[in-house]
């Protein structure tokens, strides 16, 4: 799917819209200082076995997470409406 690289929206901190500029993140690794994450990684060490069934994974595709710029501000903030697709691309 081919998505336009800037569109006008309103910036959440300044509250003005503005053409902002957009990019796609990558997942990143998991934090291991999250409480959870501490709990899971000592029960998942030693010769235990996995603490609950695994999931076999049933979606196809992962949602595309989707960052805006603002100009003014500098600042960024997470486009809340996502949606699932197998190919992403930017227009320049």
């Amino acid at each position: 799917m081919k998505f336009p690289a800037q569109l006008r929206t309103i910036c959440p901190h300044c509250r003005v819209h503005t053409t902002q500029k957009l990019s796609v993140v990558k997942k990143r690794e998991r934090g291991t200082l999250s409480g959870g994450q501490r709990r899971y990684l000592s029960v998942v060490s030693g010769y235990r076995g996995f603490p609950r069934p695994k999931v076999t994974p049933v979606k196809q595709t992962k949602k595309v997470d989707m960052r805006l710029k603002c100009p003014q501000c500098k600042k960024m903030h997470v486009k809340t409406r996502t949606f699932r697709v197998k190919k992403f691309e930017l227009k320049r």
